[in-house]
Order: C-alpha cells, then sequence, then structure tokens
C-alpha cells in the first residue's frame, strides 16, 4: 500500500504542477473544488459499500462456498462456481489458496477455470464500490455485459476437457502430462 501512495501522490504532485503552469492556481482551485463536490456526493456510497463488502466476508466462508461447488456437476455446477467465485471474499491472496485446494479435492477443471472467471468478472464486493466511484446504472450495465462470460467459459472447458479431467496435482508449473502421450 506504502508503494501505491507514493504513486497517487507523484501524479497529484505532477497534475498540480502542470495545472499551475497552463492557468495558475485558480485552475487548481477549481480542481479541488470539483474534488470535494465529488467526495460529499460519494461518501455516504462509500460508507455503505464497506459495511456491504464487510458483511459479505462475514457471510461468504470458504467452506460454504466449498460445499456449492462439491454439490454440483454440468451446467449447474458451472452456475454455481461462476456465483460462488463472483461471492468469493478478498483478493487473491485469499483465493488463490482456496483454488489450489481444488486439485486436492479432485474438482474437475471447468470448475477451477468458471470459479477463476466468476470471481475475475463478478466479484460482488466490487460492485459498491463501482456504483458509488461511477454510478449505479453505469456498474449495473457492466455487470450485465459481462454476465454471461464466466458461464461461456465453464462451458467451453467442459466441452473441450470433459468433466472428468481435474488438476493433476503431481505436476509442476510448466510439466506436461504425458499420460496421453501416443508417441511414448
Amino acid at each position: 500500500m506504502k508503494q501505491s501512495l507514493i504513486i497517487i501522490y507523484g501524479a497529484l504532485a505532477v497534475l498540480i504542477v502542470i495545472a499551475y503552469l497552463v492557468g495558475g492556481s485558480a485552475i487548481i482551485m477549481d480542481g479541488i473544488n470539483i474534488s470535494i463536490i465529488t467526495m460529499y456526493r460519494s461518501f455516504l456510497m462509500l460508507v455503505a459499500s464497506f459495511i456491504i463488502i464487510g458483511q459479505l466476508n462475514v457471510l461468504l466462508s470458504a467452506d460454504t462456498i466449498e460445499k456449492w461447488l462439491q454439490k454440483y456437476n454440468g451446467i449447474k455446477a458451472i452456475i454455481v462456481s461462476a456465483v460462488a467465485g463472483g461471492l468469493f471474499p478478498g483478493g487473491p491472496y485469499i483465493y488463490y489458496p482456496f483454488i489450489l485446494s481444488f486439485k486436492e479435492k479432485k474438482l474437475p477443471f471447468y470448475i477451477l477455470i468458471t470459479f477463476i472467471f466468476g470471481k475475475q468478472v463478478y466479484d460482488i464486493s466490487r460492485f459498491p464500490m463501482e456504483a458509488s466511484f461511477v454510478s449505479p446504472g453505469i456498474a449495473l450495465i457492466r455487470h450485465l455485459i459481462t454476465f454471461p462470460i464466466p458461464i461461456i467459459v465453464g462451458l467451453l472447458a467442459l466441452k473441450l476437457y470433459g468433466s472428468t479431467v481435474s488438476i493433476n496435482p503431481t505436476l509442476k508449473a510448466g510439466e506436461k502430462d504425458d499420460s496421453n502421450n501416443i508417441n511414448s
């Protein structure tokens, strides 16, 4: 987070210098006034957004989502996996270890892919932030437009890899599975 703050404050300093060179201190004050108005309009939505995100983190545990994923197969599994990915709380440092546990549970590959796409595309905890920073209408449109993507990817993975293929737990990154190699 410290690096992010340095970058954002660096960009702020550069923009203030450019604004001063272009229009003097009057243009800097106009920009600050617009920022204050935007902050005032977004404040209540941001507070509600953080409360919603906190409640999602409390209500949806990794165990709950794991039970959902093991219960279904086929198109139901794809839909549940996509939704579970979108509802899964936390950032990559939390959900990538969870995804790693898929290989121990012998979950099919299409569930893994659908879960990852669901997390990246849906991420329900991002919706309140998008709604407060941009607008609820635009955030809703973005979610509606991207809604079919994880499901389509899951169906493609099911079609290409079938439902019996799971992640091979003995392989390391970059290794190939020779079990289907007809030249050996």
